[in-house]
């Protein structure tokens, strides 16, 4: 029985799996980003620590939320680790979800957040498709062909018929591991690329999943009417004249690129500042901005990754796991605290 002070459920990637699809990614996503932009979720900016200076390869960051209509409360700590894959068999991303009871603060779980992380991480890619895409978007380019990259295309290919996905990345393995995500799960032949500008030529859709800290794509490798998504969230990724010179410059939250990923240098400099963002995600959702107007225009969407649609997810995920299962548990406190 679960009371105002405990007990806690400790719930693992795999539970969640099990009650927590895609449809309920995109669902979920686009509630809350309507709230955010309708003022009904309470949603400070993330606080990173960086310690490269201490010679460790690797961040970590703090991601608070509140979103009113789910009634869920809590904070993500995830961090990128950038020596976890070859030298401790880890993922790069490490992420841990607490959810809280809103009224009392008490921690309800304490939960993985990668599949959380990755699951809401597609599902902004594909609301970004469904507003700001051309009609009919079937060209699609991933530079960075990882984890990221198989749950944007999965969200995407649920809105929109892909007939063409290409891919580069530096490590070869993982644009081959890519190739056979996409023959096995969605039947597509994905063509592997031997440079970013090969995979972007002709592309609908241009996704950048990658950790690097410098531009990887130039504005001049796409046409017109292309809707280019940077998710890697490290650093910029696509070059000045493709961030300066869209026609429409979109991101999540302008509060918090301006203190990372691709805007951050821009914001910082002065070059760029909120009156040069057409909308953030969820003002189009919400209806209060527009989306795409015209086949020709080059749009750039910047989601940096916000911590209310980890809430709200973890929160979903809590709600069905403990309705559903014999979850493991601890308590804080043995008897009712004083």
């Amino acid at each position: 029985m679960t009371t105002s002070w405990g007990p806690t459920s400790l719930i693992s990637a795999d539970q969640i799996k099990r009650y927590v699809s895609e449809v309920d990614a995109h669902s979920v996503t686009e509630e809350v980003l309507r709230g955010i932009a309708l003022a009904r979720v309470e949603m400070p900016a993330k606080v990173t620590m960086n310690l490269g200076k201490y010679g460790l390869k690797a961040w970590n960051t703090a991601m608070p939320a509140y979103i009113e209509s789910l009634g869920a409360s809590g904070f993500k700590w995830v961090g990128g680790f950038a020596d976890n894959r070859e030298r401790h068999g880890l993922p790069f991303l490490i992420a841990t979800v607490l959810v809280q009871d809103s009224a009392t603060g008490y921690p309800l779980a304490i939960m993985d957040g990668v599949h959380v992380t990755n699951l809401r991480t597609g599902a902004v890619a594909a609301i970004a498709v469904q507003h700001y895409a051309r009609r009919q978007p079937h060209r699609i380019a991933f530079v960075g062909a990882g984890v990221q990259a198989r749950f944007a295309l999965a969200a995407i290919k649920r809105i929109a018929a892909v007939t063409e996905v290409r891919a580069f990345d530096i490590k070869p393995e993982a644009t081959l591991n890519f190739k056979d995500y996409c023959q096995q799960e969605h039947g597509i032949a994905l063509v592997v690329c031997d440079s970013a500008e090969d995979a972007v030529a002709g592309a609908d859709i241009v996704i950048t999943a990658t950790t690097s800290t410098s531009p990887i794509v130039r504005r001049e490798w796409m046409e017109r009417g292309v809707t280019a998504i940077s998710i890697g969230s490290q650093g910029q990724e696509f070059d000045d004249e493709a961030v300066l010179g869209a026609d429409k410059l979109v991101c999540d939250s302008w509060e918090q690129c301006t203190h990372l990923g691709e805007l951050q240098g821009f914001a910082e400099s002065g070059r760029l500042t909120r009156a040069d963002v057409h909308a953030e995600i969820g003002e189009t959702v919400a209806g209060l901005r527009s989306g795409r107007e015209s086949d020709d225009e080059f749009i750039l969407v910047v989601p940096i990754g916000l911590g209310a649609l980890d809430i709200a997810l973890a929160r979903v995920a809590y709600d069905r796991v403990t309705a559903n299962e014999t979850v493991e548990t601890f308590r804080f406190f043995q008897s009712a605290p004083m």
